[in-house]
Order: structure tokens, then sequence, then C-alpha cells
């Protein structure tokens, strides 16, 4: 799939904290990103259908609201646990359909700036410099935690830092790849008869030339 400047949905969208820490959500076509958006929009909207209050905000505001303070959760790692990245996921798409109403960028960052949350195109994520500027956790079905590089320095240092429980598919990837696309994602396996876990790792080239080389 060959990700374009503007596209009709955003095949990632990467919300990232300002310590590099975040998530990454993989949409898996139109249809998969607008049920996202309006699995979280349609509530909220329905829930405001009756008779308007005068003073009161329209439905729209109440639904921006709602969107901004999922994020909000999401920024200041205060998810609940019944949400989860997939809750997160939903709020996402619902908020980059708000920021890009027609065409969208097909990769997105959502960020906070001087305390607004913000979304802009990811095109850095297009020019693959030999090492990943994100590793997602591939946990549900649209994606989970990410860490985010912005040189092969922190990449390196967080690739040979000791593993722990939040912290352990950059070490994998590292130790793997020589060299990677801008994306990694890595997705927990067990097998049923062993109970062995593993991890499965595939690279995202949004269509660009960009080899993944494991290291010798």
């Amino acid at each position: 799939m060959t990700t374009k400047p503007d596209a009709s949905f955003p095949e990632a969208v990467f919300l990232r904290r300002p310590d590099d820490t975040g998530y990454g959500f993989l949409y898996h076509g139109e249809a998969d990103f607008r049920h996202a958006a309006a699995s979280f929009s349609n509530p909220v909207l329905r829930s405001f259908t009756s008779r308007p209050v005068p003073g009161q905000p329209k439905p729209e505001d109440h639904l921006k609201t709602a969107i901004l303070t999922f994020l909000g959760h999401a920024f200041d790692r205060a998810v609940p646990a019944e949400v989860g990245a997939e809750g997160i996921s939903r709020a996402a798409a619902a908020f980059v359909l708000q920021s890009f109403p027609k065409r969208m960028p097909g990769i997105v960052v959502i960020e906070r700036q001087d305390g607004r949350t913000l979304a802009r195109a990811g095109t850095e994520f297009l020019n693959h410099p030999g090492h990943p500027l994100a590793v997602v956790l591939d946990a549900d079905a649209h994606g989970g935690e990410a860490w985010f590089f912005s040189d092969p320095a922190s990449f390196q240092a967080a690739g040979t830092s000791p593993v722990t429980a939040q912290r352990w598919l950059p070490q994998i990837v590292y130790k793997l790849y020589a060299r990677t696309p801008s994306v990694m994602v890595g997705k927990p396996l067990t097998d049923r008869a062993s109970g062995r876990h593993s991890v499965a790792c595939t690279s995202l080239a949004f269509g660009r030339q960009a080899p993944l080389i494991e290291r010798v």
C-alpha cells in the first residue's frame, strides 16, 4: 500500500508525548478508519440528539470535548484499563477526521504544543533514515504503545538499555536488525502447546524503498 501526501485515510496515526513515548495506531483501510472514528463519535452525538437546551453547547462541541479528554488521558498516562489503547485509537481516528475533514495525510502525528492538541502530517516517516523512528507494540486491533527515536543515537541508547517490563520491544528490534524502515511493529505471540513466548516483527515502509537488514 502506497502512502501519498494526501489520502482518504491515514495508514498510521502516532500520538507522541514530549518524552518520546506514546501510541502507534494502524488502520487497515478507509472503511476500518471511518468505523473506528464513528464508533467513538456516534455514541457521543446520539446522547445529545434530544431537544437542545438554550445556551448549552452543540453536540459537535461536546464531541470535541470528549475527543480531547480521551487524548488528554493518553498524554497524561491516565488511560483507564477498560479503555486501553484500542479506545484511544478510536478517539484518535475521530480527532484526525475532525482535523482533516476532506483529504488527510497518509501518516498523522498528534502532539501537544503550547497546551494545545494538534494533528500534523508525519512526513518524516516517509524518509527512512535506516533506523526506526517509531517502534510500536501491536497489542490491540489498531496497535498499542510506541517509542519514538529522532536519531540513530537515541535508538541505540534504547536498544542497548536493560530490558524492563515496560520497555522491551526496542531492545529486540535493535538486536535483530542492523537497518530498518521508519516503523517497526512487534506482536507478542504465545505457543499454546508449549507455552513459549515469542515476538513477530513487521516493518512498515509505506510504499517507499526501505531495506530491512538483519544484524549479522
